[in-house]
């Protein structure tokens, strides 16, 4: 990947000094008749040269303009540069189809009756100087798209089509059209190969050799390209502004309960009150799929205009676009929070895939942070706990602190409900580790979404939190391991079993790149339950 520019320039240069000697030695023979002295093996064998450098051109180019996109696929069809880096593909393909014609059709038929030879030299001096001039405006827009900003770094404010293709929410989701309409593009195209095969063999009349495979080709492509298409809108790809923090999404938790409850449910299943009265049954933003299949965009735009025919109004008026990001965010964690049902307390070696939501506090003793400090240092046990019900606990963790510490993990405890001052005062004796209060709340609620498991998945009713939760984090941010000692036993209690998941954590290299701030298209999700939130029981 490194060397891939360098070998593309490099063989670009070489092309185009092959295709200079081509033209010079095409325009010195084509004018004479062919005789023993005519060099017409060293023309098949520069076309033979300048075909395999073309290839060879076409594919370092794809891979060197792969960092210039980095999965931003959307910038390329709404940038400049976007444009002019498909503008290169097509010509380069251009430039191929005009390169194999001249070497397969044209420079072979030079060998054949008079007639058919005659036809042949009059016709290849066009059509390679055809290919030289689109060899020059490919190292022309070459030369443009090094000066320009790479599509990777775009900003996609408004999306102007009211489509884009996902592969993951057509032919990824099982969808019968969708598999139906790609395997009928890809026959298609295969009948519209063999059918060019087939008129080169017979010789078939020009427009029949062009007109039918261009005809299934167009046809595959329309067809293919419909199957994979969904519906978008102007904000689908806009850039999140509001991090994905705790705060964020106790925030939206409490608008949810607030307005969202009588349709979506307590535990935002689809199952409100009011469910069985609309047109069409409200989403299951729980247990479906629905954070992966859509963009944060797309959300965005349900939550400001509504959706028509379902019953969702719109919240355009009624929240702030800074409260309408909240609730996109809190659609993440709830299916992220459904996700974590398959942690248990022993982490996957080498297989870091949930982000968790990030956030800051201030502790006991005046010091302020944030989860994403302890990025590249330490692993972190985030303790959820109820007092006096944890206090055992904490009593352990007091013990085993300067162990955790020489195995550099950090305790952060944080209280699942409020405390009083006298309280407070009693667990911060002696506390060698950091007791979270300002963020406290947020914290616990955010948390609290991700605190179902396979044998307890917490679906019906309000749910119910459990008075314990302790989750193991690693030094890159990842939600690696969880015990909630209601369900998952005594495994946590043994000190030795803790430091184990800790040490192999940090025999780990990094994986995955730290999480981002903000939530991305198509990332996996997951979702809580339980405890009163201000209203909302997830």
């Amino acid at each position: 990947m490194m060397l891939s520019p360098a070998i593309h320039s490099t063989l670009a240069i070489l092309w185009g000094g092959v295709m200079l000697i081509l033209l010079m030695v095409v325009f010195k023979t084509t004018g004479m008749r062919p005789s023993p002295t005519t060099p017409w093996v060293g023309v098949r064998t520069l076309s033979t040269i300048r075909l395999l450098v073309l290839v060879v051109v076409g594919a370092t180019g794809v891979i060197a303009a792969y960092p210039l996109i980095d999965k931003n696929y959307a910038a390329v069809f709404v940038t400049h540069s976007g444009w002019l880096l498909l503008g290169k593909l097509a010509i380069v393909w251009l430039v191929l189809a005009i390169a194999l014609r001249t070497h397969l059709v044209l420079l072979p038929a030079r060998a054949m009756p008079p007639a058919t030879a005659a036809s042949a030299r009059r016709t290849l001096r066009p059509w390679i100087v055809i290919e030289g001039i689109f060899t020059l405006a490919l190292v022309w827009a070459g030369h443009v798209v090094a000066n320009e900003h790479p599509p990777n770094h775009a900003v996609i404010r408004d999306w102007p089509y009211p489509f884009r293709f996902s592969i993951a929410n057509t032919w990824g989701m099982g969808m019968p059209d969708a598999v139906i309409g790609v395997w009928t593009a890809t026959v298609l195209l295969l009948v519209a190969g063999g059918l060019a095969v087939l008129a080169q063999m017979k010789n078939w009349r020009l427009r029949w050799r062009l007109g039918l495979p261009t005809v299934l080709t167009v046809s595959a492509l329309a067809v293919g390209l419909y199957a994979l298409a969904v519906e978008a809108f102007p904000e689908t790809y806009r850039p999140i502004p509001v991090p994905f923090t705790s705060k964020s999404v106790a925030h939206a938790m409490t608008l949810f309960a607030d307005n969202c409850v009588p349709c979506h449910g307590h535990q935002a299943k689809g199952d409100g009150i009011l469910a069985k009265t609309l047109p069409k049954q409200p989403l299951d933003l729980l247990t479906e799929p629905h954070a992966s299949m859509h963009t944060p965009g797309d959300f965005f735009h349900w939550l400001t205009n509504g959706i028509p025919g379902t019953g969702m109004p719109p919240w355009g008026e009624t929240f702030s676009e800074e409260e309408r990001w909240d609730l996109v965010n809190l659609i993440h964690a709830l299916s992220r929070g459904y996700q974590a049902r398959i942690i248990n307390t022993r982490i996957l070696p080498n297989q870091p895939y949930l982000a968790p939501p990030g956030f800051s506090y201030t502790t006991h003793d005046g010091h302020t942070g944030r989860l994403k400090d302890f990025r590249g240092e330490k692993a972190v046990l985030l303790v959820l706990f109820s007092w006096p019900d944890s206090r055992e606990r904490l009593d352990q963790l007091r013990l085993a602190h300067r162990v955790l510490r020489d195995y550099k993990a950090e305790v952060l405890a944080v209280p699942l409900t409020g405390l009083t001052p006298q309280q407070t005062a009693l667990i911060k004796e002696d506390l060698p580790f950091s007791l979270i209060e300002q963020g406290a709340a947020e914290i616990a609620r955010t948390y609290s979404l991700f605190r179902r498991t396979i044998s307890h998945p917490d679906l019906m009713g309000q749910g119910t939190v459990p008075k314990h939760m302790e989750f193991l984090f690693d030094r890159f941010g990842y939600l690696r391991a969880r015990w909630i000692p209601e369900t998952d036993g005594p495994d946590w209690h043994d000190l030795d079993f803790v430091t184990q998941q800790v040490d192999q954590l940090n025999q780990e290299q990094e994986i995955l790149p730290p999480p981002p701030d903000y939530v991305q298209e198509s990332t996996h999700d997951m979702h809580m339950g339980g405890m009163d939130m201000g209203g909302m029981k997830m």
